[in-house]
This record gives structure tokens, sequence and C-alpha cells, in this order.
């Protein structure tokens, strides 16, 4: 069974719940690494497990830049603190069951509320007789990269995306334009919370001069595709 290397993304208000997930993945046996910020300078993450500062300015763009830079295993499982999971464990035994069942899958990812890639929007087929549904898209929320996806995403400058929105599209689209798939196990049901504390239109201005910036052709008419597909769903459900 592979070895993944859990990252879980932690901030002011969500610290508790950031150990409580890294305690137990720590005692399953798993390397784990908590990336946060705080506006307290003194503030340190400490516990049976690695901890990562970053500036409290930044915000997800800069966590998953440290999520690359200290990745060092075959799968990159990352965790958003504001998420609620009635088994830990068990999500990452079938995240690698998964992965490691099916060469061809590069992005896995459970069933989170409370964002707009639900699968009833972005599911493009089911995998017969298991949970499995092959998707158009998913959120960063919680998700698993393949090494050869997370070097890709090595190659990004993140410094002008401040909010890291359009991350997800880019490993998405790699992933599709290199012959893989993108995973959602709907066995696996994650709460998540519905507010964010930025505003959105300014990390959607820079999402788009992100991805102009990064998507290379492939990838950029990859993307096209999946997100029409998307918006068919979408048009068709509201």
């Amino acid at each position: 069974m592979s070895s993944p290397h859990i990252f879980i993304i932690s901030w002011a208000g969500q610290h508790h719940n950031a150990i409580l997930i890294a305690d137990k993945l720590a005692m399953d046996g798993w390397s784990v690494n908590i990336i946060y910020s705080d506006p307290d300078p003194t503030l340190t993450l400490v516990g049976p497990w690695i901890s990562t500062k970053r500036p409290n300015d930044l915000f997800w763009a800069d966590k998953f830049k440290a999520c690359l830079e200290n990745f060092h295993s075959n799968l990159m499982l990352v965790i958003h603190a504001d998420t609620q999971c009635d088994d830990w464990s068990l999500l990452v035994k079938k995240c690698l069951e998964t992965m490691d069942a099916n060469s061809s899958i590069g992005v896995w990812a459970p069933l989170i509320d409370n964002t707009p890639f639900h699968v009833d929007k972005t599911t493009i087929a089911k995998i017969a007789q298991t949970p499995l549904h092959i998707v158009c898209q998913t959120d960063g929320i919680i998700f698993c990269l393949r090494s050869s996806i997370v070097d890709r995403m090595r190659q990004v400058n993140y410094s002008k995306n401040t909010y890291g929105h359009g991350i997800d599209f880019i490993f998405i689209a790699h992933t599709y334009s290199s012959g893989m798939l993108a995973i959602v196990d709907t066995s696996l049901p994650i709460k998540h919370a519905s507010k964010r504390g930025y505003d959105s239109t300014d990390a959607t201005n820079n999402m788009s001069e992100f991805l102009n910036e990064h998507f290379t052709f492939p990838e950029h008419s990859q993307h096209i595709i999946l997100w029409s597909y998307w918006n068919s769903k979408y048009a068709a459900r509201v």
C-alpha cells in the first residue's frame, strides 16, 4: 500500500480541529504535517507531527505552496481543518485503497458539502458496483494527488494568487490532459464550513490572471471541455 504524506491546513479558529485530526492520523502511523498561520506571532503548534507556520496575511495559495515544498512521498493528501468526518482513519484507508487499485486515478476526493462542485453537477460516469464517481471537477478542500500531479503543481508561481482560487482547476485539467481521472468517493461524507474569511471578488480576479498565466495549452483545452460539462449540468439543475 502507498504511504501518503498528509497535510492539515489550519488558521486562526481552526487549530483545535487541526490538532485532533493530526493526532489521530499520526497515531495511525502516517506522516502528518500541519501547515498553519495565526495572528499571534508567538503561537506554535506542537504534537506528534510536524508543524510549519506561514505568514498570517497569506491564505490558501501560500499554504499549498508549503505542502509542495515539504512533500516527500508518492501521494499527497490535503485536509482543510474546517471540515468534519466521522472517521478520519477510514477516509485515509479508502483513499489509499482506491489510488493503489488504479494507477489511472490522478485525483481523489471524498463527498464534500457546501461546495459548488457537488457530484450531482460534476459526475461524468459512475464506476459500477462502487461508490466512486468520475468527475469533471473537485474542490480544493480535501483531496489526494499523485506525485506526478504534485510535480506539475510545483512548476506554478503562487505569489500573485493570495487566496488560491484556481489551484484545483489546474490539477484537474492536468490530470485529464495526462490521461488520468479525477474521482469522488460518495461513501465518505464530509461536512465543510459554509463561510469564507475573505472577499470572493478579489479571489476571483486573482484566479483569472493566475489561470491565464499558468495553464498549458493542453490543460486549458481540457479545462474548457470540463467546465462546459459542469455548466451544462449546473444549468439543468437550477
